[in-house]
């Protein structure tokens, strides 16, 4: 396997005891606590509104691993100082150890094309889009060959001549092309090989862990709890049981996990305010997280702004928020956004029923009390779950 990223150090704009020692103690950290102790003392420093502060501070979070947090810093100091090659620079590490090399070399073709042939960050531009253009040079290879084997695999398959080693092999290959981006695989293929592993041989082992690996791939935490449930009766000793206990106690999975959520927060954020590209990067990432709601709901915040701006009409923000609303998976969060769209979109009687189901789902009374607030403010009344009316 081709390692995912480069190590790319860090460049600073000149010498700063305090910081410096803050981010050496980040690298040093042997805790969480100790992340968030220098963490806290690289935030206290921006307070100055020193760029140098502030430059400090997006290292100290992508070296925590929040690389969204970090990146949103580092694109306002572009904004700021646009002929900075090191800001670019470290933008493009940043994205480097988030593993999204795509954007990592949009940043590095910014950077050559502004940066001069005299400026002193000229040489460092030129060997690290050398070290990326290597790096995604060996990732494309060993991607074509793994789609060359998904594809004699699939041959066989549609020749009705794959046996089950076969298709579990299939679905080994699908799932690490799934992880990769621009691979094409959708998540929703990985876990139809794996239901039709499961339906020829529901009790074997593998091929349950196959399912458990899809569902975890599609975000599906309640596919993933049955599956782990029926593994719990059939192989108590699985890998897979004795990894998703260890994530619960392991801190690093839920950094990784929370991580995740702010990049799509993110993704979420820049598509609902019109950024070019935004949209289309949050549609990918919908196509490989069909389950996740909050990009779900992203995706209508973004459609129905665009309609607003008059970059587009309404009838798709209307169709996604009815699909939004038929889903029987929906939560509180989805329901409650869906509400609001449905009401400003003329469907009334489904918005009812939505603020009705947002406050059913309602896991605390600040909830409550904000469906009840939101449908005030829109002039709904609702069947109140508790009995009564909403609104």
């Amino acid at each position: 396997m081709a390692e995912y990223h480069v190590d790319w150090p860090w460049l600073l704009a000149g010498p700063d005891p305090h910081g410096d020692e803050a981010l050496r103690g980040m690298e040093e950290a042997k805790s969480a606590a100790d992340r968030e102790r220098w963490l806290g003392v690289l935030s206290d420093a921006t307070s100055s509104a020193d760029p140098a502060a502030v430059e400090r501070y997006a290292i100290g979070l992508a070296q925590a691993g929040r690389y969204a947090e970090s990146l949103r810093f580092w694109r306002l100091l572009a904004e700021h100082a646009p002929d900075t090659a090191r800001v670019l620079l470290n933008m493009a590490s940043c994205l480097m150890s988030a593993g999204r090399l795509d954007e990592c070399a949009h940043v590095m073709e910014e950077c050559a094309r502004r940066c001069r042939d005299d400026d002193p960050a000229y040489p460092v531009v030129c060997r690290r889009q050398a070290e990326l253009d290597e790096l995604r040079g060996r990732l494309n290879r060993e991607q074509r060959l793994l789609e060359a084997r998904a594809d004699a695999y699939r041959e066989l398959d549609s020749q009705g001549r794959a046996s089950l080693s076969d298709l579990k092999e299939l679905c080994r290959i699908l799932a690490g092309l799934a992880q990769r981006p621009g691979s094409g695989v959708a998540r929703s293929e990985v876990a139809e090989v794996a239901e039709r592993i499961h339906a020829q041989a529901p009790d074997d082992v593998g091929g349950l862990e196959l399912l458990g690996m899809a569902r975890v791939l599609e975000h599906d935490q309640e596919g993933l709890a049955e599956v782990l449930r029926r593994l719990e009766r059939v192989a108590p000793d699985s890998p897979v049981l004795a990894a998703a206990r260890a994530q619960v106690t392991d801190p690093g999975f839920g950094e990784r996990s929370d991580e995740l959520k702010r990049r799509w927060d993110d993704i979420c954020r820049r598509a609902s305010h019109g950024e070019p590209g935004a949209e289309d990067e949050l549609r990918r990432e919908l196509r490989s997280h069909p389950h996740v709601e909050q990009l779900k709901v992203g995706l209508l915040f973004a459609v129905y702004g665009r309609a607003a701006d008059g970059r587009g009409d309404y009838e798709e923000a209307r169709r996604l928020a009815l699909e939004l609303a038929a889903d029987p998976r929906a939560g509180h969060h989805t329901h409650f956004h869906v509400a609001q769209f449905l009401w400003n979109l003329g469907e009334h009687d489904q918005a009812r029923r939505q603020f009705g189901l947002a406050l059913a789902t309602s896991e605390t009374e600040e909830d409550e009390e904000s469906v009840r607030l939101a449908a005030r403010t829109v002039g709904a009344e609702f069947a109140d779950p508790a009995g009564g009316t909403g609104g």
